[in-house]
C-alpha cells in the first residue's frame, strides 16, 4: 500500500491506495499548511492520518507542504516536465514509527516570467493522461497549462480570482454591492461580452468602472454587480490566454470546483471554445505518480 497526501494552504487530503493502484480509502480535514503553528507538521500528520501512517509502505505528500513555508522544501523540475521529471527529484524523509516520507517537487517555468506550481501538477497529469492540450484549475490565482504529450510545456499563473475579490469587497466599485443577492448567469455573461466588446479600447481597466457606472445610470442593479465583475475579470482572463496559447483544437479541460467550472465553460463557450470538467484529478495524478516511481 502507499499514501499519498495533497497539503495546500488550507486543506489536507490523503488517498491510500494498494499496491496496483485501487483506492482504498481516503481522509480529509480542514487542516492546511497555513494552519499549522510552531512547525508541528509531524503530529498534524500522525493525528489525521492515523493507523495509515505506519501500514503504508511509503507516504507521498504535495502541495504547499514542500514549500518554504511547509515542511520540507523540494527543488522545482523545470518545464517541460513529465511525470517521471517529477519522480526524479522527490526529497526522502525518514521518521521513527512512520512510512518513508517522499516529498514531491514542484513545477516552475523561467521564460518569458518566472512560475511555479506546487500539486496542480498531478491534477493536470492525472486528467490528460499521455495526451495533449490545454488545462484551466480556476481559483483564486488560476493557473492555465500547456500539456503535451504528457509532459506539462508551459503554464502561467492569473490573479484574477483575487483580484476580484477586491474589487468587491475594498474598492470603490465594490460599494454599492448590496450584502445579499442572488446569482445571475447573464450579468456574468453581459461582463463577458463587454470583456470581449472589441468596439470599446483599451483591455481590462479601461472596463471595470463600468461596474460602477452602469449603476449610477441604472442600467445595471447593484445586485449584479458582483456576477458582472466576475464576468469581465474572467472573460478578460481567457481574451489574454487566448492571444498566448496555441489552441488548435478550441478546447480546455478544465479542473476545480464545479461552479466556478461551470462559470469559466459559459465564459470559454462565448470565447468560441468548448470544455469539460474533469473528475477525480488529483487521485489520477497521485495514482499515476505512485506507481511510476515504485
Amino acid at each position: 500500500m502507499f499514501l499519498a497526501i495533497e497539503w495546500t494552504s488550507a486543506a489536507f487530503h490523503a488517498f491510500l491506495f494498494a499496491a496496483d493502484g485501487t483506492l482504498l480509502g481516503q481522509r480529509q480535514e480542514a487542516r492546511g499548511v497555513n494552519h499549522i503553528t510552531d512547525g508541528a507538521f509531524e503530529t498534524a500528520l500522525r493525528e489525521i492520518v492515523g493507523d495509515w501512517g505506519a501500514e503504508a509502505g511509503c507516504i507521498y505528500l504535495s502541495g504547499m507542504i514542500t514549500s518554504r513555508n511547509g515542511w520540507v522544501e523540494t527543488p522545482y523540475a523545470q518545464a517541460p516536465a513529465s511525470l517521471t521529471d517529477i519522480a526524479a527529484r522527490t526529497v526522502v524523509r525518514h521518521i521513527d514509527g512512520l512510512a518513508p516520507l517522499v516529498f514531491l517537487p514542484g513545477i516552475s517555468v523561467h521564460d518569458p516570467l518566472p512560475d511555479m506550481m506546487r500539486g496542480e501538477e498531478l491534477k493536470v497529469f492525472g486528467a490528460m493522461g499521455r495526451n495533449g492540450g490545454l488545462v484551466a484549475l480556476p481559483g483564486a490565482h488560476t493557473k492555465w497549462v500547456a500539456v503535451k504529450d504528457g509532459r506539462i510545456e508551459q503554464f502561467a499563473t492569473y490573479m484574477s480570482g483575487e483580484i476580484t475579490a477586491l474589487l468587491k469587497s475594498t474598492s470603490l466599485v465594490g460599494k454599492l454591492i448590496p450584502a445579499q443577492s442572488a446569482d445571475n448567469p447573464e450579468a456574468f455573461l453581459r461582463g463577458v461580452r463587454l470583456a470581449r466588446d472589441r468596439r470599446i479600447g483599451g483591455e481590462i481597466l479601461r472596463r471595470i468602472f463600468s461596474a460602477r457606472s452602469l449603476v449610477l445610470f441604472e442600467e445595471l442593479s447593484p445586485a449584479d454587480i458582483s456576477d458582472y465583475l466576475s464576468g469581465l475579470m474572467i472573460g478578460a482572463e481567457i481574451n489574454e490566454v487566448i492571444g498566448e496559447y496555441n489552441l488548435p483544437d478550441k478546447h480546455v479541460t478544465l479542473i476545480g470546483a464545479p461552479a466556478l467550472c461551470q462559470r469559466y465553460s459559459l465564459a470559454l463557450l462565448e470565447a468560441g471554445l468548448t470544455s469539460t470538467v474533469a473528475d477525480n484529478a488529483g487521485r489520477a495524478g497521485f495514482r499515476a505518480l505512485c506507481l511510476v516511481h515504485s
